[in-house]
């Protein structure tokens, strides 16, 4: 088939699913249209193959959508649906840009690092870490380069127009809080971002065909793709155009063969064909075409030998790879990250995690903070409740709705409220009523469920007394604590979260029609 305007239609694809994906990444506002960003995050393979584990729900359906597209031709998801997939032309055409005479030329494919890395990192999912994944997944290593590289220069730019504006007494925008990453998850980004640059600068969709697991995956089933790029020897003039401009260096334009498994769908190879000899044909056609390149026994040594490898890997149990980490020291004496309501506990979290920092971006209160090696190494990059920022909002539940990999599981709001993801600790002799004997109460004031309450103490001063039946550790009295330098209360997490007990609610009594005025 010749289809000249195909290229057309997966750029035009291609760039409306990166500006949304970047666009519910950055946005600081809340504003961003929820339902559009569900349907983009349902059909990212990764993500979508974690929470498929746990529920069979929407983004089970968004999953089978991306497989039946790869089945029926080939690996167009990576062209068209993947974010980082696009981020990576983007780079790779600064060079072009920069070049005009680069082009690109038929390489053999890495294929021996790349399924072995897809079976490692599969092999410690099923021990119960994840590390690889959250590491190499696109979308969630889209996310991270967005939320924390891109995002906070989006906040300065949004926040100097602030400025600007209200020198002119213009007033349409308000200055919005600035959030930077700790300092290990950032340089990690930084990493990747560099790793990410030089492949896609230098080789194109090189990340894609050498450490990305969905394109592993993805390769693998277009090896039995329906349609597929073929050549039409009566027609090919030998001219080698369709090699210089195959990004995933897949096109070998003197045997008139494709590697179709390294194939990105880019399409790229049938605009600049002057004589059609590229087209996109039933895999068993009539036509007098050469497709795929024949099967290399070889690869499937590879493959074996690669499989020998990890095969011990999968008894491998999940804890193996946990770090024994001191308790953390500071402002809070938290031992432990608090993982966000309706992650249901460490475990749950951290073996479902992909760190895409998605609900680092929506949390309203930006409680959400990426930590390094807080978790372990199970749970690099994962986000956690970070109480020295603030607490969680009592009727919030964006986390939940947000997460695409089902690490936090949507919560009702009325459920949400009675999730208990910790308890509070009070240390009485370092409370400042004791300490500087003068009143205080910020922490009874801001607990929203009143597990904390203030009781007399000497003379006139009150103190604070906890009741953690109702406590569901959101951090409202943390956050206001005005002791230094550590908290006098402060929430300890609960690895496996309980449901606290329903406040009771004080009736008010109504005066009855007719009574006189009281003063």
């Amino acid at each position: 088939m010749r289809l000249p305007h195909l290229k057309n239609v997966r750029v035009v694809v291609s760039l409306l699913v990166f500006v949304i994906a970047a666009g519910m990444f950055l946005d600081f506002t809340g504003n961003f249209p929820r339902d559009v960003a569900s349907t983009v995050t349902s059909v990212q393979v990764g993500p979508s193959l974690i929470r498929i584990l746990t529920t069979i729900a929407w983004p089970a359906l968004g999953l089978g959508i991306a497989l039946i597209l790869t089945i029926a031709f080939g690996r167009v998801y990576c062209s068209s649906l993947c974010p980082l997939g696009t981020l990576q032309d983007i780079l790779s055409r600064l060079n072009r840009n920069r070049n005009s005479r680069r082009r690109f030329r038929f390489r053999r494919q890495y294929y021996l690092l790349h399924y072995a890395l897809l079976l490692l990192a599969s092999a410690l999912a099923l021990g119960g870490s994840i590390m690889l994944i959250t590491l190499l997944e696109p979308f969630s290593t889209f996310g991270r380069l967005t939320v924390e590289l891109a995002r906070p220069a989006a906040v300065l730019l949004h926040n100097g127009a602030a400025l600007v504006l209200d020198a002119v007494a213009v007033y349409s925008l308000f200055a919005v809080p600035l959030h930077v990453a700790p300092l290990g998850p950032l340089l990690v980004t930084i990493l990747l971002l560099a790793v990410l640059f030089v492949m896609s600068y230098r080789a194109g969709r090189l990340f894609c065909n050498t450490l990305c697991p969905v394109g592993a995956i993805l390769g693998l089933i277009s090896r039995v793709s329906v349609f597929r790029i073929v050549f039409d020897r009566s027609l090919c003039s030998d001219c080698g155009l369709c090699e210089k401009v195959c990004k995933a260096g897949c096109i070998d334009s003197k045997r008139m063969s494709v590697d179709f498994s390294a194939c990105v769908g880019c399409f790229n190879c049938m605009e600049v064909c002057p004589t059609s000899g590229v087209l996109f044909e039933r895999r068993y056609g009539s036509r007098n075409v050469t497709a795929a390149l024949p099967v290399d026994r070889r690869r499937r040594k590879m493959l074996q030998d690669a499989a020998a490898m990890v095969a011990g890997s999968a008894i491998m149990p999940g804890d193996s790879l946990k770090a024994v980490l001191p308790p953390a020291t500071g402002k809070s004496r938290t031992t432990r990250p608090i993982t966000p309501p309706g992650s249901r506990g460490l475990d749950h979290f951290t073996s479902r995690c992909t760190a895409c920092h998605l609900c680092v971006s929506a949390c309203p209160t930006q409680i959400l903070t990426p930590v390094f090696l807080d978790y372990g190494l199970d749970g690099i990059l994962q986000p956690c409740m970070d109480y020295e920022i603030g607490s969680c909002s009592y009727d919030c539940v964006v986390c939940g709705e947000v997460c695409p990999s089902g690490a936090i599981l949507p919560l009702p709001v009325e459920t949400k409220k009675l999730v208990q993801i910790g308890k509070a600790t009070f240390i009485k002799d370092e409370c400042i009523v004791v300490t500087k004997k003068t009143d205080c109460g910020a922490c009874a004031e801001h607990c929203p469920t009143k597990a904390v309450r203030m009781v007399p103490y000497e003379g006139r001063l009150r103190i604070p007394e906890l009741n953690n039946d109702l406590c569901i550790g959101c951090g409202a009295c943390e956050h206001p604590c005005p002791t230094t330098p550590n908290k006098a209360i402060y929430v300890e997490a609960n690895p496996v979260h309980l449901i606290a007990k329903k406040p009771e609610e004080k009736k008010i009594e109504v005066k009855e029609e007719g009574a006189e005025f009281p003063f």
